[in-house]
């Protein structure tokens, strides 16, 4: 096994460091994702039902005054 010199064990450390953080931060990108996209599923949702009923709406008024 090769052993590091100081300057080397620095550079190391540092690179973990830099990544643990960079992890970090892409773990709580993450979450903020799903977050949205839970909200976003909501959303959707309540425009489609709501599309539905007013789809529903127009069909019957037109269909009460065009079929009799």
């Amino acid at each position: 096994m090769s052993s590091l010199n100081d300057i080397e064990t620095g550079k190391l450390i540092a690179s973990i460091d830099t990544l643990t953080d960079e992890v970090k931060e892409l773990r709580h990108e993450v979450d903020m994702l799903k977050e949205q996209m839970t909200k976003g599923k909501g959303i959707v949702i309540g425009f489609v039902l709501l599309a539905t009923g007013m789809g529903a709406s127009v069909s019957s008024i037109v269909n009460k005054f065009l079929g009799g």
